[in-house]
């Protein structure tokens, strides 16, 4: 009886941390997807460099210095302008540009320009999110306004709030979690199957199971003569 209520208890503290993690992110990822949608937004401009989207009036480039290669994966290291309505809202971080694309792939894993809406306020936005370096991030949000708004944070900082990790999941050098990159590992049956799934599970039978036969044990030693 109190060898499997210690178990019960050894089990279940080894199990918890990762148990909550994983119930917060599913939480959260429920109510950030049912609240926002996100979908790629770069069209090719009048430049074989040039990618753009417009809300409104408003236009959002993406441009660099480098040719098109129509052949091969020739990749070149170099900056990314970002370009609202002709203003500039660059950071001199360096991207790998992929030189034979003239889409998204092109600045696949350092910049990506989005549609974000946001459904429980009717409104859309434009934002252009940013890996620059040493797990940090920015993001360039454009209102039908016209309004810019810049946000940067660093990648522990994804959580508050956690629409954040939403926007950088295109830009981030590896899966990410909202709050946590629990459940961002690839599965085995160590992982999560065996630890922490079934350990919570049998931990939780057996603190239930000593408690039980604890609970009897006194029930009985009440009713004795």
């Amino acid at each position: 009886m109190r060898a499997l209520f210690v178990a019960g208890v050894v089990l279940l503290s080894l199990s918890a941390r990762p148990l909550l993690l994983m119930g917060r992110e599913v939480v959260i990822d429920s109510k950030v997807n049912s609240r926002y949608s996100v979908e790629g937004s770069m069209e090719r401009g009048t430049a074989p460099e040039d990618l753009r989207a417009t809300i409104g009036i408003h236009t959002v480039r993406l441009a660099d210095d480098q040719p098109v290669h129509n052949s091969g994966d020739v990749r070149v290291d170099g900056p990314v302008r970002i370009i609202v309505d002709g203003d500039e809202y660059s950071h001199p971080a360096l991207a790998t540009i992929r030189l034979a694309h003239r889409d998204a792939n092109r600045y696949w894993g350092y910049v990506y320009l989005m549609r974000l809406r946001d459904h429980q306020t009717g409104t859309e936005q434009l934002v252009v999110a940013q890996n620059i370096g040493q797990s940090q991030f920015r993001t360039v949000s454009i209102g039908i306004d016209g309004l810019v708004t810049e946000d940067r944070f660093h990648y522990s900082g994804r959580c508050s709030p956690p629409v954040r990790a939403l926007l950088i999941r295109w830009v981030a050098s590896h899966p990410s979690g909202f709050c946590s990159d629990v459940m961002q590992v690839w599965p085995s049956i160590f992982y999560p199957v065996l630890y922490p799934w079934t350990t919570g599970v049998v931990g939780l039978a057996f603190l239930v199971a000593g408690g039980v036969l604890k609970l009897r044990r006194r029930g009985h030693r009440t009713h004795e003569p």
